[in-house]
C-alpha cells in the first residue's frame, strides 16, 4: 500500500488525534461562551490535562501494543531501542 495514502487513514483512525481535536473544539466552545468566562481559568487547564492523560495513555499503550507484537508485525517501525 502506497505509504501517502496510508497517512491520512491512519490519522483519521488515531486516537490521540481525535482527542485532540476534541480537547481543542471543548476549549473553544469554553472560551467563546459568555457564561463559562468566569470559569475558564479552571477550565482550561482542566481540559488540557484530561487530554495530555489521555494521549499520554495511548503512547504507553500503543508501546506496549508493539513491544508484545514481536518482530514480525513492527518490520515498519525503524525506531531501535538500542542502549
Amino acid at each position: 500500500m502506497d505509504k501517502t495514502k496510508a497517512a491520512p487513514r491512519r490519522l483519521l483512525q488515531s486516537r490521540r488525534f481525535w482527542s485532540s481535536i476534541i480537547s481543542i473544539i471543548t476549549l473553544v466552545i469554553a472560551a467563546t461562551r459568555p457564561e463559562l468566562e468566569e470559569h475558564l481559568d479552571v477550565l482550561a487547564p482542566t481540559i488540557t490535562t484530561i487530554c495530555l492523560t489521555l494521549v499520554g495513555g495511548y503512547v504507553i499503550e500503543d508501546r506496549e501494543l508493539a513491544k508484545n507484537a514481536g518482530p514480525n508485525e513492527n518490520e515498519g517501525n525503524h525506531e531501535s531501542n538500542a542502549v
